[in-house]
């Protein structure tokens, strides 16, 4: 039998699931306890497809790199996105411990923009923090916690509304990306940082 495009796009899309989720558990705190969890689960999955761990990893690289071949041939990326996304595939395992550079960076933005709303400078800030949270700084000053968070996110609302009019991104990505940001902004806010 073989598979239709629905069935390999479905693969494909949970083996990016896999991968995402494997390196998102990695990255995060806990990691060692939370990367034997995703090992375990994967392990599971190829267990259940009667096939190696390794297999497995390979067969879903496969895919992968399938999937990018087909999108830079059909002109929905560039090939320099390709190469990125074929490298990316490439070094990357299942539950690696890869960080998130783009999630660095919207935490930075994130808590520079909190800093600016605040009126403090990142090192008044970092002294403020130890024992509270951004949300409690902003109340003690009489500010808003919603005020604070959408503060937060603007400056990457701003970016994606010129990404949208350039035509680099489509609305609804947009607004899935800014409800992820505004999601994180809320967590990050209510945060207690420790002593």
């Amino acid at each position: 039998m073989r598979p239709n495009r629905h069935t390999v796009g479905a693969l494909a899309a949970t083996a990016a699931v896999l991968v995402g989720a494997g390196a998102a558990l990695a990255a995060s705190p806990g990691t060692a306890d939370r990367s034997s969890r995703c090992e375990a689960r994967v392990a599971r999955i190829a267990e259940r497809r009667g096939v190696t761990v390794e297999q497995l990893t390979t067969d879903v690289k496969a895919r992968l790199l399938a999937r990018i071949d087909a999108a830079e041939k059909a002109g929905r990326i560039s090939s320099e996105r390709a190469a990125k996304l074929r490298e990316r595939v490439t070094e990357g395992s299942l539950c690696g411990a890869r960080h998130h550079a783009h999630a660095r960076v919207a935490l930075h933005g994130m808590l520079r923009a909190a800093a600016g709303f605040l009126g403090l400078d990142r090192e008044e800030l970092r002294e403020q923090l130890p024992g509270t949270s951004l949300a409690a700084l902003a109340e003690k000053q009489g500010k808003s916690v919603s005020a604070l968070e959408a503060a937060m996110v603007a400056p990457a609302k701003q970016r994606l509304a010129q990404a949208v009019a350039d035509g680099k991104l489509t609305q609804a990505r947009a607004d899935a990306v800014l409800e992820r940001l505004e999601d994180a902004a809320d967590r990050l806010a209510k945060h207690g940082f420790p002593k």
